[in-house]
């Protein structure tokens, strides 16, 4: 299957998206590039951090690369350590979408993923559905399956309001009360209140004075506990303090990675939302489970001004 770039244009923004991993490569506004990560199709397979990605069967940690549904165990790719990561060793990251419709505004992208890929029960059939509109990026995903299996999609994208060099100087806002304590990248299965703690952002805090204690490289990955409202809502502000960025998401977390392992380190800070991580191992958690007859939906949005 042929991979092209498609770009997507209003007066505002330029965004530019390869039908490979249905990846956003760029988000211009007002002269700059706010995306960390490859700009061309040959600088893709250099690419090891899923930079403007969507990442999937399921997105984020499974530990120990295995989980139980309706009583059968699936043993998974452990790619991560000891435990599976954004789908295993060729995720939907790394799969060629087919185009379905493209537009100046709008592109429209499938992909379906056969049965044990990857070792995931059931086929599924996904959509990535992008459009612009003013000074707005929305992202709509859809799943369906023949089979109980899981899914948990989210987009990967690095963001950098200064278009080069690190997000130390950018200000993050998080509109989460509460967040999924983590041991090596893996949940405890409790939901703790960000009150009195360094993962507190429901102020603007700037990223290079703020790190997350338990953080192997200093910085923060981990999941925040998002309201519970239905619909759309504000997830995240991002700032450098010329160019603001609004996260708006359906999903229940968000997960914060200010990309301390990327090779030029924090040049970009990932806000992926999603369901939390290792939800097959935690039945309170949200549940990622996706059943015949039941449409998976999400939507993240992505608006700068």
């Amino acid at each position: 299957m042929n991979t092209d770039i498609y770009t997507l244009k209003t007066p505002e923004i330029t965004v530019k998206i390869t039908n490979f991993g249905a990846r956003v490569l760029s988000f211009e506004y007002q002269g700059a590039d706010c995306l960390y990560g490859p700009k061309t199709l040959d600088d893709l397979p250099e690419d090891t951090c899923y930079c403007g990605s969507i990442c999937g069967r399921v997105a984020n940690r499974i530990a120990g690369g295995s989980f139980v549904l309706d009583g059968q165990e699936y043993k998974l790719a452990v790619n991560n350590g000891p435990n599976h990561l954004h789908g295993g060793t060729k995720g939907f990251s790394d799969m060629p979408w087919t185009v379905e419709e493209v537009s100046d505004t709008r592109l429209v992208l499938s992909l379906v993923s056969p049965d044990g890929q990857e070792n995931y029960p059931g086929e599924v059939t996904v959509r990535a559905i992008y459009t612009v509109e003013g000074r707005r990026l929305t992202l709509e995903m859809q799943g369906s399956t023949n089979a109980p299996t899981l899914l948990n999609l989210t987009n990967h994208a690095y963001w950098n309001l200064n278009g080069s060099g690190t997000i130390d100087t950018h200000c993050l806002q998080v509109n989460a009360s509460a967040y999924t304590p983590m041991v090596a990248n893996i949940p405890t299965g409790c939901i703790v209140p960000v009150e009195g703690t360094l993962y507190d952002l429901r102020r603007p805090a700037a990223l290079g004075e703020r790190n997350a204690p338990d953080a192997i490289a200093g910085g923060y990955d981990d999941n925040y506990v998002l309201p519970t409202t239905p619909g759309v809502k504000l997830a995240a502000v991002l700032t450098n303090g010329r160019r603001t960025l609004r996260v708006l998401t359906d999903a229940p977390g968000l997960q914060v990675y200010t990309g301390d392992y990327l090779p030029l380190k924090r040049g970009g800070v990932a806000l992926e939302a999603q369901n939390f991580p290792d939800s097959p191992h935690h039945p309170h958690f949200p549940t990622i489970e996706l059943r015949p007859g039941e449409i998976y939906t999400r939507t993240i949005a992505w608006e700068i001004d």
